[in-house]
């Protein structure tokens, strides 16, 4: 849902006339809070059979003159079934997926097949007269002045130092990182900078890793009710460390230098996306054995490349200084 952002607020904003509705499911729907393009957001748990009839029944009163197919790596038989009920008399999709018949109207899809999925995703703009190479498609999250106000609260008096978030929720097994290696990272983060601020979050099923990586590593456990709770404390962080989740996407939303660790063979496709970080891509199929020294290196060119290290106090004197 995240990389999807970008694509469909250029659809939204390509013609004054449009009014965007989303579909999302119960996880994603917090995504598009805040969101100035969207109009409603449209919650479908497709694991609830009972909400079939009423979601399907809901779409058709719409009356909806375009729906868009944003599976475009995996064509979902829900999804086309609910394209399908919604009645609407464009029914747009990408083509040569198998499932052109769904549709009245396909764009051609991107012509690399292992193109980023943002890049997938903007084929879609061509059927609003809208051209994939110059729109505008970095992913966006929107967040509210009271959102990003708890979020800077939880940071308290580390206000002016240089505020660092480690995310250890890694999803999947195969994502799952040694805690002792993220505390090899952080004593490594302080060594470049003692005035250096740890909140450490995690989901609440892994809450035990997280809670010893603050301990061991001198920071601060952060639970996060919300998912939007974890995106405004990146949104007000200097630096992301994390696995390849949503975390790593939100932190390239808000252009906050991160770096993010990734199995084989999944970084083309899912990485970061114009970011001012980067992305690592271990050749194993799981991040047990990604080494620390290989993740110090990355972490040290990102900053380097980005000018951090030093704090926001000392930033922002420096930036008064040039002015």
């Amino acid at each position: 849902m995240i990389l999807s952002t970008g694509v469909m607020r250029a659809i939204a904003r390509s013609h004054p006339t449009i009014a965007m509705d989303v579909l999302a499911s119960p996880a994603n729907a917090a995504i598009l809070e805040a969101s100035d393009w969207v109009r409603e957001v449209i919650v479908f748990d497709k694991r609830r059979t009972a909400g079939y009839l009423p979601t399907m029944r809901r779409l058709r009163a719409m009356r909806y003159d375009a729906v868009i197919d944003c599976m475009v790596t995996a064509p979902s038989v829900t999804t086309l079934l609910l394209i399908l009920a919604s009645g609407a008399r464009y029914r747009v999709g990408i083509a040569g997926r198998g499932n052109d018949a769904a549709f009245n109207l396909t764009v051609p899809e991107s012509p690399d097949p292992n193109a980023h999925m943002v890049e997938r995703l903007a084929a879609l703009v061509r059927a609003f007269e809208v051209d994939p190479r110059t729109a505008e498609r970095r992913p966006a999250i929107d967040l509210t002045d009271a959102e990003r106000a708890a979020a800077d609260a939880i940071w308290g008096d580390a206000g002016a130092a240089f505020r660092v978030v480690i995310n250890v929720s890694a999803g999947t097994v195969a994502r799952r990182w040694p805690p002792e290696r993220y505390v090899a990272v952080m004593q490594h983060i302080r060594q470049r900078n003692d005035r250096v601020a740890f909140r450490v979050i995690g989901a609440p099923r892994e809450m035990e890793r997280a809670e010893r990586v603050a301990r061991d590593g001198g920071g601060t456990v952060v639970r996060t009710p919300s998912l939007r709770d974890a995106f405004a404390l990146v949104a007000t962080a200097d630096f992301v460390f994390t696995p390849d989740t949503s975390i790593a996407h939100a932190a390239a939303a808000f252009r906050v230098p991160c770096v993010a660790m990734y199995i084989r063979g999944t970084t083309e496709r899912w990485g970061l996306y114009d970011s001012p970080g980067a992305s690592v891509e271990h050749p194993q199929a799981t991040l047990e054995d990604l080494g620390v020294e290989t993740m110090v290196r990355a972490v040290d060119e990102v900053l380097r490349a980005n000018g951090k290290g030093r704090g926001r106090r000392a930033a922002a004197n420096t930036e008064g200084e040039r002015r």
